[in-house]
């Protein structure tokens, strides 16, 4: 069976905020522990300089047609433009199947691609830091909210091209409201810790 793609989905410094430089240390498919999510594919990346690690969510329920086959949904297009964008040509069938892009089956989606896109990090070495990453401080939903620090979903290959992407894309979905990072004022709230958080935007 054919994989199936929604139409429209194709393919500096050591700041632990704003465009950062990543590598994709391994993915970790969580989708049987939420009743909620068709796909949950929880990607850990560690940042250049940094000692810790983050991780970037693309979580999400797809849309159904009234025969119960995939007709698309914002989570669909988060996952291609992840898979577009490390190389990855393999997705899910309409029936909810996943494939690689000669139609065999894949059983488990994490081992396929850890397989295929995490190399092996010999103890003393850094990994390759081939991606960029947004990663900001967001907006607590109310005053006095616990201050999360989020990696948006979207990444670039790490070149002039790949930021210049990243940092429109970064624009249009603050401009559009979607991004709403903390301010000072929420960040040093009384008794207010900024944590650690892969949540990722749900909307597109």
């Amino acid at each position: 069976m054919a994989i199936f793609r929604p139409q429209g989905s194709s393919s500096t410094g050591n700041s632990f905020y704003g465009i950062c430089e990543i590598a994709i240390l391994g993915v970790e498919d969580k989708s049987s522990n939420f009743e909620w999510a068709d796909i949950y594919l929880d990607v850990e990346v560690k940042q250049k300089g940094s000692d810790y690690t983050k991780q970037l969510r693309i979580a999400g329920e797809l849309e159904k047609d009234t025969n119960g086959k995939i007709s698309g949904g914002s989570v669909l297009k988060r996952m291609y433009n992840f898979f577009d964008i490390i190389g990855e040509k393999a997705g899910l069938t309409v029936d909810g199947t996943w494939e690689d892009e000669d139609g065999n089956t894949i059983d488990n989606i994490a081992s396929y691609l850890n397989q295929r896109h995490v190399g092996a990090v010999m103890p003393d070495t850094e990994p390759d830091f081939n991606y960029l990453a947004y990663v900001y401080k967001d907006k607590p939903k109310e005053k006095g909210g616990k201050v999360y620090t989020r990696v948006f979903h979207r990444i670039q290959n790490n070149d002039e091209k790949g930021r210049q992407s990243l940092t429109s894309e970064v624009k249009w979905f603050k401009d559009k409201g979607f991004i709403k990072e903390a301010t000072e004022d929420d960040i040093s709230a009384p008794k207010q810790n900024v944590e650690m958080s892969s949540e990722g935007i749900g909307n597109l």
